[in-house]
């Protein structure tokens, strides 16, 4: 079933912690804190994006194991703003584009400037760079000869990975997305999606005909859909997609399928530390977001705890290795969830424990004739008013998972107040083998989305700036060279840019990473791409015209 994880436009009403702090300025730290931060570079960094994890959820996921402390507590380190240029509350794709690049961008849209700022400490794009493609940390990193690798739970092609890896005007281009994203020279990839890089009747298959998993496998990487196999990869260059689209809940996946998120990042970190140069990866956590727009508490329990397990993973390593830094944000809170139980903890927990499945966990199984067996099985729930069967038999013709949430909320004293995104400041979670955290490169308990990505290239010792200059320029820049530019259509679904010089020929795939010179076929150092009618290539296309 494809579900639908946004909702566009902003809710009226948001819950927000009404905290002040710097605005934009946070973004960049002055002297002082980048000295501070001298001596404390790091080789390898983790960067977890739980999205739409809010704290209220954090407290619950707690509480379902009794109140014992997660493995994230005693890394909490601040809070983070996550406004969008033009919305109070973000998208995930403007919320994630912000970690991948250190820029605020418009909501919906994926790793380019923006062409709309309306909210306050932010500049202006100029008209020039307005929807330009903006250089992200795994490029950086790529380009600085260490390993990347992108985790996630969803589709490939939904917002938090499509910003690490590829540059669109709408986070709906999945077509373009999927082909950017097989051509951006990751080296690991795991997650859900299958679906999107192969010819198909299917909604989300491709219509072109090209099958993207032998682009993959012509590039040497290993191609898995199971969890044995994902296992017994013998190569370093892995791509792993283990469903048609996105991945079970925790809660509810066939563990001799599909691996755990905790599994794909264990995986991705072996992978990856093997470069002795370094690494970046970045694991989300997708569907704590999807179960908070669903108003489902025991999703948003699933999803947390499995991001708790992966983060424990993952700070086993760093502190292993000592040479390793772990982040964890979230683009932004979704859902307004509350806990208004004033009975004990072990009355929640001994009804939230009898859930055996998430709301999506029992999807096709459960019919009108069926339901109150199902829910008596699956979620203890014998005993249901003839309100409550009401309210099923509507949400089987519509959407069923807020109305199990809010059977089992009423039973809990857990509620939801939206289901939309909302625009409190989420939760920071860091580890630093000296302790330099991103709030003391911003020196501020409450730091900017943006001020993440700028600790991380300190830490790391990248620089972003040079590469906006260079990896991606206005394809006018072929016509200051005399050449000729025209867009080659001939294949509507695939266009390519096609430049003249004199005797010179040169052809560029639009979404593509490749060149053909002359006839000759050579690999670029960044994607071209087109956005908004408007084409943009790296300054190593340009410099191929003499």
């Amino acid at each position: 079933m494809m579900r639908k994880k946004w909702i566009t436009g902003i809710c009226s009403s948001v819950l927000s912690i009404s905290l002040i702090t710097l605005g934009q300025g946070n973004a960049f730290a002055d002297a002082s804190a980048a000295q501070a931060g001298s001596g404390k570079e790091v080789k390898n960094v983790i960067l977890f994006i739980t999205d739409g994890m809010s704290l209220s959820d954090v407290n619950l996921a707690r509480w379902y194991q009794g109140g014992q402390p997660l493995e994230m507590d005693k890394y909490f380190s601040g809070l983070v703003r996550t406004y969008a240029t033009d919305s109070l509350t973000t998208d995930s794709a403007a919320g994630a584009t912000a970690y991948a690049t250190g820029h605020k961008v418009k909501s919906e849209t994926v790793s380019i400037l923006p062409d709309k700022t309306t909210m306050p400490f932010i500049e202006p794009t100029p008209k020039q760079d307005m929807n330009k493609p903006l250089p992200t940390l795994v490029d950086a990193v790529r380009l600085n000869g260490k390993s990347t690798g992108v985790v996630f739970t969803c589709e490939l092609t939904d917002a938090t990975p499509a910003t690490f890896l590829s540059h669109a005007y709408s986070r709906e281009y999945a077509y373009s997305i999927a082909e950017q994203m097989v051509y951006s020279g990751v080296d690991v990839l795991l997650g859900g999606g299958s679906d999107y890089l192969v010819p198909g009747k299917g909604e989300v298959n491709r219509k072109d005909g090209e099958d993207l998993t032998k682009v993959l496998k012509s590039s040497g990487y290993e191609y898995v859909t199971n969890k044995k196999d994902l296992l017994n990869t013998q190569t370093d260059k892995v791509w792993g997609l283990f469903n048609k689209e996105a991945l079970d809940a925790d809660f509810d996946l066939n563990p001799q399928q599909q691996p755990s998120l905790k599994e794909m990042t264990q995986v991705a970190i072996d992978k990856l530390s093997k470069n002795d140069k370094g690494f970046f990866l970045m694991v989300e956590a997708s569907q704590i977001d999807w179960f908070g727009h669903d108003n489902d508490p025991v999703g948003v329990i699933s999803e947390t705890l499995a991001f708790d397990k992966a983060f424990k993973a993952a700070i086993d390593f760093a502190q292993k290795d000592g040479n390793t830094a772990v982040l964890s944000v979230s683009d932004h809170a979704t859902g307004g969830l509350n806990m208004t139980n004033y009975d004990t903890a072990k009355d929640l927990v001994s009804i939230l424990k009898k859930a055996k499945h998430t709301s999506y966990g029992i999807e096709g199984d459960i019919n009108e004739k069926n339901f109150k067996k199902m829910l008596a099985d699956n979620y203890a729930l014998p005993d249901l008013t003839k309100e409550e069967a009401e309210a099923v038999r509507k949400g089987l013709k519509d959407n069923l998972s807020p109305v199990i949430g809010k059977i089992l909320g009423e039973r809990v004293g857990v509620s939801f107040s939206t289901d939309d995104h909302v625009a409190e400041e989420i939760g920071l979670f860091a580890y630093h083998p000296n302790n330099y955290k991103p709030t003391d490169f911003a020196q501020s308990g409450v730091i900017q989305n943006i001020d993440v990505n700028k600790y991380i290239q300190e830490v790391t010792g990248l620089q972003l700036a040079p590469l906006e200059k260079t990896l991606f320029v206005s394809g006018d820049q072929f016509k200051t060279k005399g050449a000729t530019v025209t867009i080659d259509k001939t294949d509507k679904q695939n266009p390519v840019i096609a430049v003249k010089k004199g005797s010179q020929s040169l052809k560029l795939p639009i979404d593509k990473n490749i060149a053909v010179i002359d006839g000759k076929t050579i690999k670029l150092n960044a994607l071209t791409l087109m956005i908004q009618n408007k084409t943009w290539v790296s300054q190593e296309a340009i410099d191929l015209i003499q």
